[in-house]
Order: C-alpha cells, then structure tokens, then sequence
C-alpha cells in the first residue's frame, strides 16, 4: 500500500509552479497559482454549459433556464475566485495571516480544486444529457448542489483572510 498524499503534495501535482505557501515571500504568488486553477477550471465548465445551451436550443429542451442561470453563476464565481482576496497580509494589514490560518487556507484550496473539478464534469454531462429530460434534469440539480458546496467553501476561505 502506497504513501497517501497530503494535501500540499495534491496541489504540488496539480498546479506547476507550486510552492507550497512554504516560503511567506512565495505566498501571494501561491495563492494567485491556485486562484488561477480553480479559475481555469471553472471556465472549462462554463463553456461546456454553453455546449449545453446550443444543444438544449437546437432541441428546445426544458431545461434551457435552468442551465443559463447555472452558466451565468459559473461566471460569477470564475470572477470572484479570480479577484479574491490575496492570502498573504502585508506588514501593515490590520489582519494577519499566521501559519495556523495558512493551513486552513491550503485545506480550503484543496477542497476548492476537488469542487471544480466535479462541477466541470458534471457540466460535461449536462451537455450530453440533453436529449433525455429525467437526464438532464438530475444533471441539472446535481451541479446546483455542487455549485452551492463550492460557494460555502469559497466564502468560507474569505472568512478566513478576514480573520474570523
């Protein structure tokens, strides 16, 4: 049985250029790498809503509503993961950034990725679910739920660079 990774090493694999919030100085470029994922990975999934949404038209499925709001939610959040708040403090911030909230911070960042990673693949399958409604519908509310975990996640790491 092999080493079970740890939660730096995920996001070593997955983002080049990684540093591991190691080194404070490196800190702000980390979290900009891994904000840029996520971001990546959201605009992934939105575009396969818009695949979704020419198919839906082509065959005036119900659902046409329903997966714009979703894409215009993903691009709401691909926006505010982008912008986000930096997770480093600078020497006069009034709310520091100490060891203890930086792993807090990288567990957050780590659930963040896993998040976009099931949302593009649940967006993947709402494209091909459009010629079967009872599909399409469970596809539909399945990325609704994960939308709203990854909202919770995300706001929850901005609680944590705002010190509460």
């Amino acid at each position: 049985m092999g080493k079970e990774t740890s939660v730096w090493e995920k996001l070593e694999l997955l983002i080049p250029g990684f540093h591991g919030y190691k080194k404070k100085e490196l800190l702000r470029e980390d979290d900009r790498l891994v904000r840029a994922k996520v971001a990546e990975m959201l605009a992934g999934a939105r575009r396969e809503l818009e695949r979704a949404l020419q198919r839906c038209a082509m065959v005036n499925c119900s659902q046409l509503t329903s997966i714009d709001s979703l894409r215009k939610r993903l691009v709401m959040l691909e926006g505010k993961v982008k912008h986000a708040e930096a997770g480093y403090a600078g020497y006069f911030d009034r709310v520091k950034v100490k060891e203890k909230e930086i792993e807090k911070l990288i567990e957050h960042d780590t659930k963040m990725i896993e998040l976009a990673e099931g949302i593009k693949e649940l967006a993947g399958s709402i494209s091909s679910a459009v010629a079967d409604p009872a599909r399409l519908g469970a596809a539909v509310l399945e990325l609704d739920d994960r939308l709203v975990q990854f909202e919770g996640t995300f706001d929850e790491r901005a609680a944590i660079l705002r010190g509460e």
